[in-house]
């Protein structure tokens, strides 16, 4: 037996057999928590143990039809392409001009495995395609509230957002979001129509150009080669494919992501010797404009402010540097919401307050008991980990153990210095990976923040970056069967999921 055929039955050993035991552990804490929510009423939401496969905001839902094929089609096929060429051949380019139709044929594909689904309009009950069937529901989407920016105008809908007169009228999630949602569908409607196919249709391509900054990142981050696995990942990534297809956390996504990669990039300029304060940043500016746009669509984007400051806490040797991008990208994104008050008189601080006491009357505010507290933290944190695939979790927290086991080696050795002798192991080595501990911290932090009460799987997806980097970064150096076992594994628990599950969207 030669030397790549002993790897790949290693990889054959391992893989499988660490994914199986990861996805049995989430087994089993889908039933001790389905135990605990039934046997002392713990509240978790929206998430009902009579009802959800707890932890995730999702029914049993067994829909196998033979619109299963052109998605095992489009998948087949996809990892048929990476192989022949994608790995390996295409420019950069071409890479990502086939990313971006990989990620409208997967997603589409995807989405339609449910076929049809029934819903009432007008008292009569009409049957629409699974990819469309999301926006029906116009009182709790964003869909719904379009036409009352065609009454209203932008200006005067902006104005009186948070007022009682309007916001009370608004559909549910309108109400636990920023104004931006309802925008993008107007001025969708307004180019293509007031209509499901185009508010679907563009909201899959809008949300096709993360391909972009997620490519960009983890090749500025760890090179090329890193880079092309991550976009490959990401196209594949289950709860990024499930819903953006059908939901507008699709299109929310795009800017916090954008954010990540501006704010690198102006990390990048700041070491350029002599730059003054006063010299204009670009991408300073862009980043804190990117933001401001995330935060305009979504609330969720806080998450991306707190890791960029994070990062800079950590690398304390180039904090300076980090204070100016930071300061920057601070003027980007108060200017954007000053502005908006000039010309609108949007007020965005009462219209965060709404937001949080509408979302409050809901769902609780998340520490009503101590019990309460932990369940929903640690639910939280384990459905978006079942939600971004078995197999990219395993390899994440793999990743992560790796970094933090060299981190320490690394720090241990320079404790002779006398000025980092003092201060925690964590915060000594000046060649730290920040992009991985620090996520890792604004994860933790996140998750026992209360901030968010579950159905995480499908708000948090724009953090999906922050782990198929990590998990590409882990597998270049590894034999090519471990790639590709963790991409194979990937498209079948895609494809399970939208057969057995339900998501609502």
């Amino acid at each position: 037996m030669n030397h790549s055929q002993q790897r790949i039955q290693k990889a054959i050993r391992l893989i499988p057999v660490q994914i199986g035991l990861l996805a049995l552990f989430f087994c089993v804490y889908h039933i001790f928590l389905f135990y605990i929510m039934r046997e002392t009423s713990v509240n978790l939401g929206a998430v009902r143990f009579r009802q959800h496969i707890v932890p995730l905001y999702a029914e049993p839902s067994f829909d196998l039809s033979w619109w299963i094929l052109p998605a095992i089609f489009v998948c087949a096929g996809f990892l048929y392409l990476c192989h022949r060429y994608l790995l390996s051949d295409a420019s950069e380019r071409h890479l990502i001009g086939i990313a971006f139709v990989c990620f409208l044929a997967i997603h589409i594909s995807v989405a339609q495995i449910d076929g049809y689904r029934e819903y009432e309009e007008d008292g009569e009950q009409k049957r629409i395609l699974t990819l469309l069937e999301p926006y029906t529901r116009t009182s709790l989407e964003y869909y719904g509230d379009v036409p009352r920016v065609d009454e209203l105008g932008i200006r005067r809908f902006l104005k009186e957002y948070s007022e009682p007169e309007l916001f009370d009228t608004l559909s549910g999630h309108t109400r636990t979001h920023p104004p931006g949602g309802v925008l993008f569908l107007w001025h969708v409607s307004g180019l293509f129509g007031y209509n499901l196919v185009s508010a679907s249709l563009v909201s899959i391509l809008f949300t096709a150009l993360t391909v972009i900054p997620i490519y960009r990142l983890g090749v500025h981050l760890y090179g090329e080669k890193v880079g092309r696995y991550a976009l490959l990942l990401f196209l594949v990534t289950p709860n990024f494919v499930m819903f953006t297809g059908t939901s507008m956390d699709g299109p929310f996504s795009v800017f916090p992501i954008l954010s990540i990669y501006l704010f690198y990039k102006a990390r990048e300029r700041e070491t350029i010797p002599d730059q003054k304060w006063h010299e204009f940043r670009p991408y300073s500016l862009l980043t804190g404009l990117s933001l401001a746009l995330g935060m305009f669509m979504t609330y969720s984007t806080v998450v991306v402010g707190v890791f960029l400051c994070v990062v800079a806490l950590l690398e304390r040797k180039q904090f300076r540097q980090y204070l100016k991008v930071l300061l920057f990208a601070a003027s980007g994104f108060i200017g954007f919401y000053l502005l908006l008050f000039i010309l609108t008189g949007f007020r965005p601080i009462e219209a965060l307050w709404a937001a949080i006491k509408k979302d409050e009357a809901g769902m609780g505010t998340g520490y009503e008991s101590i019990a309460r507290y932990f369940h929903l933290s640690f639910a939280n944190l384990f459905a978006f980990l079942i939600g971004v695939g078995f197999p990219i979790t395993l390899v994440w927290l793999r990743e992560i153990l790796s970094t933090l086991k060299q981190w320490k080696r690394d720090s241990v050795s320079s404790e002779q210095a006398s000025d980092s002798a003092r201060l925690p192991w964590i915060f000594r080595h000046e060649k730290l990976d920040t992009f991985i501990v620090g996520f890792l911290i604004t994860l933790l932090f996140f998750t026992f923040s209360t901030l968010f009460t579950m159905e995480v799987e499908r708000i948090w997806i724009f953090m999906v970056p922050f782990f198929v980097i990590p998990v590409a970064k882990h597998l270049t150096p590894r034999p090519i069967s471990d790639f590709y076992w963790v991409m194979g594994i990937l498209v079948a628990q895609l494809i399970i999921s939208e057969v057995l599950l339900y998501t609502y969207w």
